[in-house]
C-alpha cells in the first residue's frame, strides 16, 4: 500500500490578516448634513465672547 502524504498545516505569520475580522466591523455613522439641519454644532460657537469675560471690561475701561 501506497502512504498517504501528509498535509502541512498553514502557518499565519501575517498578524494584521490574523486579527482583521476581530477588529473591522461595520459601523453605523450619524448623518452630519440631518444634524446640521437640527442646529447641531460639533464644535460650539460662541463661547469667548465679550460677555463670558466679564474681566476684560475692568481692563479695558480702568
Amino acid at each position: 500500500m501506497a502512504k498517504r502524504q501528509q498535509k502541512l498545516e498553514i502557518v499565519m505569520n501575517n498578524f494584521v490578516a490574523k486579527h482583521m475580522h476581530e477588529v473591522n466591523k461595520s459601523q453605523v455613522f450619524v448623518d452630519r448634513k440631518k444634524n446640521a439641519k437640527r442646529g447641531y454644532d460639533k464644535h460650539k460657537k460662541g463661547r469667548y465672547s465679550e460677555d463670558y469675560r466679564p474681566f476684560l471690561y475692568a481692563l479695558i475701561f480702568a
